[in-house]
């Protein structure tokens, strides 16, 4: 009888330990499948399903959603950490409007960081775009730009250019969820003093009890899921061969047409497969009534097809647009969004808005025009000291003189190339939330 009840008793502590092995077993099996990509993309991203595809074209593919959005944690704190999502699940269960922007991304230091030292050593990058105009042989524009972006940490230098803002303390208060209005700002120096600009144009009331300290993502905001501008995809595939602008005229100016369309359809919410789809169709007809390459016309209509197939969306008022990229100031205010010249300190002296701080003038080569002209350095003369004021790039226009030809050649204005002062990069264009365009009368 004891024998019995001893083997009993054996029996259900070893099936309670199988029991208690197999949901342990299971519960990590579970957690485990709560982080990876398959289950962000469907039980929950299902409602925006762009992103995921977005980010599987990005540079950070091979990163898993949860390293950006739960951090890189230990085990328990990772665990707490998910708990911080749990108020979207009423959402997913009822139905909500689909959301456009993070309230729970980590801090840089917490994902980014782990992988991405920003003390490092960081080499000037040269960048090369390649633009298209909308002319007949949709005319091919070189702009080379060289991005000073950070210091040399074996030398123990000072920051300049972009990586500034990493060994540097900046604080700001911005008005919106997006950080796209920031009417203040503070940074506190290496001896513990503080400087303090406040955008008296903005007419909100700011407390800077709200502050947040600037960190790599509130100017890198779109890495792991970017909506560029499909323009700039439509340049890219016309730069890489993907589509051929000697065999279809006007192939910029019909794209660029196509993207208004496409967008304004998803606009409305009525951007669906077979509809983007429809859009090219007809511009493909055109070019098969116009006898133009069967060859060229079908890598048109496949190239065209998948780009607004990504740049266009199912859910009304949803466009790329709703994605700002702060990274730059092209399409968005991005830099533009404190570097504007509005934001003052008590002396009256505004951020710095220089160009170069952050990248050389542009040099722009457009096909078949003139050569870009850079600035001419002559040995032992040093800029002068209207250069470093912070709003020079806006206010030179009122300070050109003779002397200004010694180091910049002959002053002839214009925004085609070919001189200094008629570089199509600064005045050839509009810029969010900045006017460089120059005029002899202002």
């Amino acid at each position: 009888m004891r024998m019995r009840t001893w083997w009993g008793g054996a029996t259900v502590l070893m099936l309670a330990a199988l029991g208690l092995a197999a949901l342990g077993a299971g519960s990590i099996v579970a957690y485990e499948y709560s982080n990876s990509d398959h289950f962000c993309t469907n039980a929950c991203h299902a409602v925006h399903p762009e992103e995921p595809v977005a980010h599987q074209e990005a540079a950070h593919a091979r990163v898993d959603c949860v390293e950006c959005h739960i951090g890189r944690l230990p085990t328990l704190k990772a665990m707490m950490a998910k708990t911080e999502h749990f108020h979207e699940l009423w959402g997913m269960i009822v139905g909500y409007e689909r959301p456009t922007i993070s309230t729970t991304l980590k801090p840089s230091r917490q994902a980014c960081e782990t992988c991405h030292w920003p003390a490092a050593t960081h080499s000037d990058t040269l960048l090369i775009k390649k633009r298209y105009d909308t002319d007949a042989e949709s005319t091919e524009t070189t702009i080379r730009l060289t991005l000073h972006t950070g210091f040399d940490v074996l030398r123990q230098s000072e920051a300049q250019g972009i990586h500034w803002h990493v060994e540097n303390p900046v604080e700001y208060v911005a008005t919106d969820i997006r950080n796209q209005e920031i009417p203040w700002v503070r940074v506190t120096h290496a001896d513990g003093s503080q400087d303090t600009w406040t955008d008296p144009t903005a007419g909100a009331a700011v407390d800077p009890a709200d502050a947040r300290v600037m960190d790599c993502l509130d100017c890198h905001n779109t890495v792991g899921h970017p909506f560029p501008n499909p323009e700039d995809k439509v340049d890219s595939a016309i730069a890489h061969d993907r589509m051929d602008r000697r065999k279809l005229p006007y192939l910029k100016a019909r794209s660029a047409e196509l993207v208004e369309k496409a967008v304004a359809l998803g606009a409305e919410g009525e951007a669906t497969d077979d509809a983007v789809a429809a859009l090219v169709a007809e511009v493909a007809a055109d070019y098969r009534e116009e006898d133009k390459d069967p060859a060229a016309v079908a890598d048109f209509e496949e190239t065209m097809t998948d780009i607004l197939h990504k740049s266009t969306f199912d859910a009304a008022g949803v466009t790329w647009r709703s994605f700002p990229d702060n990274s730059a100031h092209k399409d968005f205010a991005g830099c533009f969004r404190c570097h504007d010249g509005k934001h003052l300190n008590d002396e009256g002296q505004a951020i710095p808005l220089q160009c170069n701080i952050c990248h050389d003038i542009p040099a722009v080569k457009r096909e078949g025009g003139p050569e870009p002209v850079t600035s001419t350095k002559i040995p032992g003369v040093k800029q002068p000291p209207s250069h470093l004021e912070p709003n020079f790039m806006h206010e030179h226009r009122f300070q050109l003189d003779a002397t200004c030809s010694a180091c910049h050649g002959e002053l002839e204005f214009g925004r085609e190339g070919g001189s200094f002062c008629s570089n199509p990069a600064c005045h050839g264009r509009e810029w969010p939330e900045v006017n460089l365009n120059v005029t002899r009368d202002g």
